[in-house]
């Protein structure tokens, strides 16, 4: 049997790769050596000179989840006016053929990364295995997180999710362990630095920590509540001890989801607006361990949580009051599971809802009582991964533009008797769409793809991205890897301009 670089060599491919990337290369060499002379020698290595980064991210949010919401609203989002980079996904040991993604409709299948190597990359610059927690793909080695390094510089750090707090997009952004499963270490470490504050390694969830991180957040609100199902993520240990130590000095001020209260959102911005609060916790949940999902139509939230963008709102009030500056996280993580799901009507509610907390982002950079402006703020908005293959028709590639999507299409999404769930006219109600009966669109996996998603910049160092898209694809055009992130947002944290660190990252590809 012929392996694979084998059939690459036959074929002529392998050569004609080979050629690229070492001219590629070249021409990065040359670049970085003209840059090397024009960078002033005594520019600060260590300066802080990007006061504000905010990383949203819709997980499993892929261009055709966007273009749903987009046609269901009617309207594009204002950041997605920005400009756009595409960028792939994959984990350690994975790659991305752009031929064989627009040639094999089931490539984008195999071997996809989860939430946790694909934070881990964009967090700290290294890929790593599925289910490493900003741990190397060996499981012993930490790596060091843009959000240390922001701790290192004197800033803040926060971070927001609509579901587990703990979850692996939280999680690897603030705390290192071996495994996304061990939600309560990963939970302890987030809120207290040490990974075994209410439990023991050899306890369940509790292991796999790989030492402290100190200090711990400033600001984290998600879910997970242990009354609401909190499952494997945060138990009745780790919100008792919130309670108890409830606006002691140095500790957090708690707000969380009581039942009956509807008014969760209004009592978390109260507590942000206290100028003495200097360190914030939100645990709110519902009955999938997430905030209840929106839907379409705006109806499903229950009034007891707070919206994802009012947690947003909350952590920019309390992380602002930082001189220095911080780095926040928000991550709309029910996407993701909506997508799982096959489910359009909350696909489409939870990206409305994170499309909601990315404005208040931009409202906050353009406030006039704010530190913040563009030229000192940086605010990136991607997906960590694609989830459930979403095009136009089952095992159509997904550059075809998606159908009507509306309150109408909406009502005929149904499970096909062949394959997932779509959206169509079926005729004779069999369960098959047939040849002639109009398609809206369909779900072709229940998994995540290695399909690249789409991220848009903007603020101080956003044309950077421009500097690694080196990559091209036939349908996409160019695009850079998700480890490239964490060299754009870590050069916006220590250089005032570029220089030649900026680019070692991408001459070592």
């Amino acid at each position: 049997m012929v392996d694979a670089r084998s059939r690459m060599v036959l074929d002529g491919s392998f050569i004609s790769r080979m050629t690229r990337v070492i001219r590629r290369k070249v021409y990065l060499l040359l670049l970085v050596l003209v840059l090397g002379l024009m960078v002033a020698p005594t520019a600060p290595v260590h300066a802080a000179t990007a006061k504000y980064v905010i990383l949203l991210i819709g997980d499993g949010q892929g261009a055709n989840q966007l273009q749903t919401a987009n046609l269901y609203a009617g309207e594009t989002p204002l950041y997605q006016t920005w400009p756009q980079h595409w960028m792939t996904t994959f984990p350690a040991g994975g790659s991305y053929d752009p031929d064989q993604a627009w040639s094999d409709f089931h490539y984008v299948t195999a071997n996809p990364t989860d939430s946790a190597a694909a934070a881990t990359a964009m967090y700290t610059g290294v890929k790593t295995a599925n289910g490493r927690v900003s741990a190397a793909a060996d499981g012993t080695t930490r790596l060091r997180t843009l959000a240390e390094q922001a701790h290192q510089f004197g800033l803040s750090v926060g971070a927001v999710t609509s579901v587990y707090l703990s979850h692996a997009t939280p999680g690897a952004w603030l705390s290192h362990n071996t495994s996304r499963n061990n939600g309560f270490a990963i939970a302890d470490e987030a809120l207290w630095g040490h990974p075994n504050t209410n439990g023991t390694p050899s306890d369940p969830y509790h292991g796999g920590g790989l030492g402290p991180t100190l200090p711990p957040a400033e600001v984290l609100l998600g879910a997970g509540h242990p009354h609401w199902n909190g499952g494997t993520f945060v138990n009745a240990a780790i919100r008792d001890k919130l309670a108890a130590e409830n606006g002691m000095p140095g500790a957090f001020v708690l707000v969380e989801r009581v039942a009956g209260q509807a008014d969760g959102g209004a009592r978390l911005l109260a507590a942000a607006e206290d100028v003495a609060v200097a360190r914030l916790a939100g645990l709110f949940g519902g009955l999938g361990g997430n905030l209840d999902y929106r839907l379409a139509d705006g109806s499903g939230y229950n009034a007891e949580n707070p919206t994802l963008a009012q947690m947003t709102q909350a952590a920019l009030m309390v992380l602002g009051r930082d001189p220095d500056g911080f780095v926040l996280l928000v991550e709309g993580g029910a996407i993701d599971w909506a997508a799982g799901g096959n489910n359009m009507n909350a696909l489409i509610g939870e990206v409305l809802d994170f499309n909601q907390a990315v404005q208040t982002v931009v409202d906050w950079v353009e406030a006039p009582d704010n530190a913040s402006t563009w030229e000192n703020t940086l605010v990136l908005v991607t997906g960590d991964h694609e989830t459930g293959y979403l095009t136009a028709g089952p095992e159509l590639f997904p550059q075809l533009p998606l159908g009507e999507v509306g309150p109408r299409t909406l009502a005929l999404e149904k499970a096909v008797t062949t394959g997932r769930r779509a959206s169509w006219e079926d005729a004779d109600n069999d369960g098959v769409i047939d040849v002639g009966e109009a398609v809206y669109w369909a779900w072709n996996s229940a998994g995540h793809t290695n399909s690249l998603v789409p991220i848009y910049a903007h603020g101080l160092g956003a044309g950077w991205l421009d500097t690694y898209a080196v990559d091209t694809d036939p349908v996409r055009g160019a695009y850079l890897d998700n480890t490239d992130l964490y060299s754009v947002m870590a050069a916006v944290l220590t250089h005032g301009s570029l220089d030649y660190h900026l680019y070692l990252p991408l001459i070592a590809r």
